[in-house]
């Protein structure tokens, strides 16, 4: 079914709210971790400030994976903690709020957990259809194909170069009853001299 251009990229056919595929250092994202952190105990304590929490762990799942967005995901919650723990009284006291920093790292925990899974697959599917994707030029006859080098590739390889298929060769029913003809036929095939 064809995409149209308001669901999807233009120049990649992916849709325009994925976030692009790729790498970035975690630092990048503990940096941003750290920028927001700063900003909550600048402004003053804030007891809703951890819903913003959760960017910088889901940008580092996607871009970083699991380990970054789970050391973001306890961080940042424990911290906004220790910046508000002084509030625990006018906010239901020191369990409650040990509480609500627990559920916030867990919650925010999983939603990295899965974004992190999510990136893995993503990956792992785009190099799939790169493998996949394309018209090959194959020989009629020796059924070589061309690769994109522009030399010819004997099939099997080209295959098993770019997959992990592996190869074991064998005759068909057909080919087995025409090789059987060719090799233990005794008959004098046309053309041939009869000395």
């Amino acid at each position: 079914m064809p995409q149209t251009p308001s669901t999807t990229s233009s120049t990649t056919g992916r849709p325009w709210w994925l976030l692009p595929p790729g790498r970035v250092h975690p630092y990048w994202f503990i940096a941003l971790g750290g920028v927001l952190i700063a900003v909550d105990y600048i402004t003053g304590p804030n007891p809703q400030a951890p819903f913003l929490y959760f960017f910088p762990v889901a940008l580092a799942a996607w871009y970083s994976g699991r380990a970054p967005a789970l050391l973001l995901s306890v961080v940042m919650p424990l911290t906004h903690f220790l910046f508000i723990r002084n509030l625990a009284s006018t906010l239901g006291g020191a369990g409650v709020l040990a509480t609500q920093t627990v559920l916030r790292a867990v919650l925010i925990g999983l939603l990295g957990f899965w974004l992190a899974r999510l990136a893995e697959h993503e990956r792992a599917m785009d190099t799939r259809v790169k493998q996949l994707e394309g018209l090959l030029s194959i020989c009629s006859f020796c059924k070589k194909i061309r690769n994109q080098d522009g030399s010819w590739e004997v099939l099997e390889q080209f295959i098993s170069t770019r997959s992990q298929a592996e190869f074991s060769h064998a005759l068909c029913p057909s080919c087995t009853g025409r090789q059987d003809r060719l090799l233990f036929d005794d008959r004098p095939h046309e053309g041939a001299s009869h000395d």
